[in-house]
């Protein structure tokens, strides 16, 4: 896969997702590998469904052959484009423990600014235990919020990862 990404090749993948019983072969045109803080994938547009997606790297099976192509990382909006995720300290901390989060987390007047890239945002809302309702999360396990949610729930459109 990195030998692919380095000479910008269209490579031949036995893939196990999730959705489908079997493994099966495809070609994909990988041009970066990201760790979402669990495990590595391969940011790869996909011949079969003609977008870009993420491929763990533990779910290849093997690889068979690689190819030239004229597909590249530019044509990836997803992977291109960032998204700023605005975080401050939860509104129930007392200022004492709000001030101690804010150090945790380098805020400057109780912000701070995260971009990511597109493509990466719910791996990073997960990371950051932010990819769920607040209430859905004890004061002592949440101790940061999204302060911006509102330009973000369009930015989940593309994220179907082929699991």
């Amino acid at each position: 896969m990195v030998a692919a990404i380095g000479r910008s090749e269209a490579i031949e993948i036995k893939y196990q997702s999730l959705s489908r019983p079997e493994p099966r072969w495809r070609w994909v045109v990988p041009h970066a590998i990201g760790f979402d803080g669990f495990r590595w994938h391969a940011r790869a547009f996909c011949e079969i469904d003609q977008t870009f997606k993420d491929f763990l790297l533990s779910r290849i099976i093997e690889t068979r052959g690689t190819r030239s192509t004229e597909t590249t990382s530019t044509s990836d909006e997803d992977w291109n484009e960032q998204v700023v995720l605005e975080t401050g300290p939860h509104p129930d901390l007392s200022d004492t423990q709000k001030k101690v989060v804010a150090r945790d987390y380098g805020m400057r007047g109780g912000k701070a600014q995260i971009p990511v890239r597109r493509a990466l945002l719910y791996y990073a809302l997960k990371w950051l235990g932010l990819d769920t309702e607040l209430a859905a999360r004890r004061l002592q396990d949440q101790q940061i919020v999204l302060l911006n949610p509102q330009p973000l729930p369009g930015a989940f459109r593309t994220l179907e990862a082929e699991d």
